[in-house]
């Protein structure tokens, strides 16, 4: 037993027991980052909301401890997405903060100290900032999921507003360009959501998804990216059952996109189908329908059925959060018109994954939720050869201030946002959504 169980275990004693201690992991370690960079809200949004950077050094008794935090200026922001993965150093990461429709861009050269270097709105006519995609030119895109006027779905009782768009931004922030995502013919909005791009074509894709809206149009669009125009906007496929039987409503909004070694993308609906996008630099790009995990039925239809989230790419195997079904699915893509499954965990009642994250150093993952489980994140391991995932033993929930009552729910691999107190000050208990590695160094 570790010293760090070793003083769990002795904090038990006098009523409690260390019977069933937090199983080893199997699968070792090939490498951490030292630090998660986390934005977080503010539980009972009486204070700030803030960005908050970890220590998770596997090596120090002090992981899963918060070494600094920032307060961004707003209260009950609804934090939401940050850019996929940590910039090279020196440069800063994009986030946003859904409500205020603001975009912050921190710098994180210093994890005691994380500074927002500047902010930005949304650029009229768009509005409400969705993902971040770093260019080879350190540029930024950035997805809008509206913009300002009438929803064009007549039967859009919420008026979310139009079409969405997609804009180039500068490392510091200033507006480079924007485009509409607007198609003829669609009668539901077009809402950008992520972005796969492929330099070498003079491509970008772009998917459609919601986030509070509910009306969209269930399509995946391709850009030329030098001059940002519209193409292609090619619709999903009705997504089938075992039989190979369409079922009606099974699409469910275009989400999560990788690029494959070959040129092509692959990417998952919210609804839990997986396309396969290829001849994308052609005149008929083909976008096919090539799996679908079973999940219950929508309850009704402005809901979407299983709640695939954000993916991960890990050589040849895909790794699925499915929030409704409270799991993670691993597929093997290696032939991408035939995934197969190869690996599923269940992840603790209550708590719904939606964010994965990879460590770029080495083979740990952290796990974010959405609609349930959302004060807390959890640290996984990741079998490269395998596709196998565990969580991993080495945090166990130390960060809570009540050690006692925690250690007794058995959590390996947890990581609490519910503190009394942050750097920043006693602001209480928080939640998260994402969440980034990396290396100050």
């Amino acid at each position: 037993m570790n010293s760090f169980r070793l003083f769990a275990c002795l904090a038990l004693l006098g009523g409690a027991s260390c019977s069933e201690p937090v199983p080893e992991n199997s699968i070792p370690l090939s490498g951490a980052s030292p630090h998660l960079l986390l934005l977080v809200g503010d539980q009972d949004e009486q204070d700030e909301d803030f960005i908050t950077i970890l220590n998770v050094d596997p090596a120090s008794e002090q992981r899963g401890q918060p070494l600094g935090s920032t307060p961004i200026g707003y209260k009950a922001s609804m934090v939401h997405h940050m850019e996929y993965e940590a910039p090279p150093k020196g440069e800063p990461i994009f986030m946003n903060g859904h409500h205020h429709e603001m975009t912050f861009i921190v710098d994180i050269s210093d994890p005691n100290a994380p500074v927002i270097a500047n902010t930005f709105g949304a650029p009229s006519p768009l509005r409400f900032p969705h993902d971040y995609a770093r260019t080879a030119q350190g540029t930024r895109l950035v997805g809008f999921l509206r913009s300002s006027g009438e929803s064009p779905d007549p039967n859009e009782t919420t008026n979310p507003g139009d079409h969405g768009g997609i804009a180039e931004y500068s490392m510091t922030g200033e507006l480079i360009r924007t485009a509409t995502a607007e198609a003829p013919g669609y009668a539901k909005a077009i809402r950008p959501y992520s972005f796969a791009q492929l330099p070498e074509m003079d491509r970008i894709t772009v998917t459609s998804a919601p986030m509070m809206e509910q009306s969209w149009a269930e399509v995946v669009q391709i850009y030329r990216y030098s001059d940002f125009e519209l193409l292609h906007t090619l619709d999903l496929k009705v997504g089938v059952d075992h039989a190979g039987n369409p079922v009606e409503g099974l699409n469910g909004a275009s989400f999560g996109q990788h690029v494959l070694d070959d040129g092509s993308v692959f990417l998952n609906s919210y609804g839990c189908n997986f396309y396969h996008l290829s001849a994308i630099d052609s005149d008929k790009p083909q976008l096919d329908l090539v799996y679908s995990l079973p999940t219950d039925p929508a309850k009704n239809p402005t809901q979407i059925r299983g709640a695939c989230g954000v993916p991960l790419l890990i050589g040849q195997y895909w790794v699925q959060p499915i929030g409704k079904k409270q799991q993670v699915v691993v597929l093997d893509i290696s032939n991408p018109k035939s995934p197969k499954e190869v690996f599923r965990l269940d992840t603790p009642e209550g708590f719904a994954p939606h964010w994965m994250g990879k460590d770029p150093v080495g083979n740990r993952l952290i796990m974010g939720a959405e609609l349930g489980g959302e004060q807390g994140f959890y640290m996984l391991r990741f079998d490269e050869s395998t596709g196998r995932i565990e969580f991993d033993s080495e945090f166990a929930d130390y960060t809570s201030d009540s050690l006692l009552n925690v250690f007794r729910s058995k959590s390996p691999g947890y990581i609490s946002l519910d503190r009394k107190a942050w750097p920043h000050g006693a602001t209480g208990p928080a939640w998260g959504h994402a969440a980034v590695f990396f290396d100050a160094g």
